[in-house]
């Protein structure tokens, strides 16, 4: 049986996204993978943070987790500091946990990638989002590629050339697999990718019934932030 498996998105439990206590929620649950948003500060320290933020740009990390400067960054942060990506690195060394990092913006690449390296972590850590040319720059990273949120209709009447002409893109490009909205992953498209040796992971499915169906379709990752759900379906 195929053993796909189950990422946890940041924030799948009761803490707020990309904090140290939403990470540890993911692997206490019991996820094989834990996603992460990474942004930079502007001494080039890379955060776990979704969205940008001005003073990203003019403060150094030390300055944002100021407890009277952190909340101007978000809310969230009166009760909890500032994760950074090497917290996140160290911990999940010890654990075995792969992690997904959604690279937010370009001049994260580089701080990230010298930090899996750091810790030696090319096996564990998985890119998505912003990936501008990480597969030729540094090949031992591997790299999920990201395809399109929607579809047009054309694509999505000729969802075979589709599958065809992202599947060789990936494979030419040296991206391990491909990273899907789970509106546009289709059987066609998983197989071609499994006939090249690429994975296929899905986001954000957080409905049964979708849960189900990527399972029949046996990607080899669902992220969720439902992960409990997807665990007790996979044991059923």
């Amino acid at each position: 049986m195929h053993n796909t498996m189950i990422a946890a998105h940041t924030g799948c439990g009761v803490y707020p996204d990309n904090t140290m206590a939403s990470f540890r929620e993911g692997v206490n649950i019991g996820a094989d993978i834990v996603e992460v948003d990474v942004r930079i500060t502007q001494d080039g320290i890379a955060i776990l943070l979704h969205d940008d933020s001005p003073y990203l740009h003019s403060h150094t990390f030390e300055q944002l987790n100021n407890p009277d400067i952190r909340p101007l960054l978000d809310p969230i942060y009166r009760n909890h500091e500032i994760a950074t990506l090497e917290q996140v690195l160290q911990l999940s060394a010890s654990l075995g946990i792969k992690l997904n990092l959604d690279i937010k913006t370009v001049d994260a690449i580089d701080p990230v990638i010298r930090l899996i390296h750091k810790f030696e972590a090319q096996k564990q850590v998985f890119i998505t989002g912003c990936s501008d040319n990480i597969t030729v720059r540094y090949p031992d990273i591997q790299v999920m590629l990201n395809t399109p949120d929607d579809l047009t209709l054309e694509q999505m009447e000729r969802y075979g050339d589709f599958a065809e002409a992202v599947c060789r893109d990936a494979k030419q490009g040296g991206y391990a697999g491909l990273n899907m909205n789970g509106f546009t992953c289709l059987p066609p498209i998983v197989i071609r990718a499994h006939a090249l040796g690429l994975k296929v992971w899905v986001y954000t499915v957080n409905f049964r019934s979708a849960m189900e169906w990527f399972l029949r379709m046996q990607v080899d990752a669902i992220t969720t932030r439902e992960p409990m759900d997807l665990i007790a379906l996979k044991k059923e």
